[in-house]
């Protein structure tokens, strides 16, 4: 901010005020332009407008662990897509959110600043961090879309932003799972209960970095009034990242139920199942590896303003296709974890939140993977706090 008071700068001080008289000069010239356009014109400019969505969001987080062992020197919280540090006041994420949506285009764009890009960033993939989703597409039959650009998998429920959240912390399995891809879309309502949309590019995610090979997949989703949702996702292809030497063609399955059989009840249920070739521990490498991730959540919207959540996840990658490969008790094995998630939210405004939580996670014994990894267990509590204003709908 000094610099803006250099010698160079202060020339242009003394003509701030020059600038507002004439601003305010030729506002009557802009008034009396305006008033000369037709009413089709205006109606045509006001349309355009109201396609355009544009927004803030603005996530702040403290974090601090109940078991912190002596001689953890880091405060970084091991597998976390949001929240990463303890001790500390900061902000997860200060996003811009700008939508276009009008008959037969549409587009979005979303940049991300904070601890969320930053921590998740590759060394090589600096330049892409501070964009979470890039895209546009085109209406071409009824409501079939095809859209092409920087966009997010179908895969998963939970969402590294907590606003799209009814619990702020990600589980274990949601921070494994693949986020957005470089690549097009076809997508459409087949019916008012049922839509389907097919998807083939390049992985590109933040956490592996980018695929040097076409991969693809299919959604699927049913919805039977406003009682319950079933989704189907998957992504299959060759799953190696740009420095890998080895082909892993992978299947990964994505099974998400969400429903509401009382009022102010949201019940969530996430299954992922996954295959991969060339993946088995050593000293066989060559077999097909197996991983299953998934959580339980219950949400109740006590009022208007207060809802509680409790979530139960679990992961289990045996030959750490997914989570990479770890050694204790004399032997290498990937990541086994499960644990919970209990929650309180207050919303004063609309489309905001403050959130308390407390969170258990736990691995195999003695497979000391948190806490600077110190310890096979994480007692943890988290206090988020987001606001999302703009003008959107």
């Amino acid at each position: 901010m000094d610099r803006l008071f250099t010698k160079t700068h202060s020339r242009l001080i003394p003509s701030l005020p020059v600038l507002l008289v004439w601003m305010i000069l030729n506002s009557g010239f802009i008034q009396a332009q305006s008033d000369t356009l037709n009413p089709g014109e205006i109606t045509k400019f006001n349309r355009l407008i109201k396609n355009f969505d544009a927004s803030v969001y603005i996530d702040v987080y403290y974090e601090f662990i109940m078991n912190d062992p002596q001689g953890d020197t880091s405060n970084l919280m091991e597998f976390t897509a949001n929240c990463p540090f303890a001790d500390e006041f900061r902000i997860n994420v200060a996003s811009i959110w700008l939508e276009y949506n009008a008959t037969n285009i549409r587009g979005k764009f979303l940049a991300q600043f904070g601890d969320i890009p930053n921590l998740r960033a590759a060394a090589n993939e600096q330049f892409i961090k501070y964009m979470k989703e890039a895209h546009f597409g085109f209406r071409v039959y009824k409501t079939l879309w095809v859209d092409l650009g920087y966009i997010l998998t179908p895969i998963g429920y939970e969402s590294s932003f907590p606003i799209k959240n009814q619990i702020s912390t990600v589980t274990v399995g949601g921070y494994f799972e693949t986020g957005n891809f470089l690549g097009m879309m076809v997508s459409g309502k087949l019916s008012p209960s049922f839509t389907a949309g097919a998807y083939i590019g390049n992985q590109y995610t933040l956490a592996f970095g980018k695929n040097k090979y076409l991969y693809g997949g299919i959604t699927l989703s049913y919805a039977y009034k406003d009682l319950f949702t079933v989704t189907y996702n998957n992504m299959v292809g060759n799953s190696s990242i740009v420095t890998s030497e080895v082909n892993h063609f992978s299947l990964y399955n994505n099974f998400i139920v969400t429903a509401t059989p009382v009022q102010n009840l949201l019940l969530v249920g996430e299954l992922d199942f996954s295959f991969m070739r060339n993946a088995t521990r050593p000293p066989d490498t060559t077999g097909i590896a197996t991983s299953i991730s998934g959580f339980i959540q219950a949400t109740y919207r006590i009022t208007r303003w207060f809802a509680a959540s409790v979530r139960g996840e679990c992961l289990n990658d045996p030959d750490g296709a997914l989570t990479g490969l770890y050694a204790y008790d004399g032997k290498l094995r990937g990541l086994l974890t499960y644990g919970g998630t209990f929650g309180l939210e207050f919303n004063p405004v609309k489309y905001s939140y403050i959130r308390a939580e407390y969170s258990y996670l736990s691995a195999d014994k003695d497979n000391n993977i948190f806490n600077s990894m110190l310890t096979d267990n994480r007692h943890s509590v988290t206090f988020t706090a987001g606001l999302r204003f703009g003008a959107f709908q």
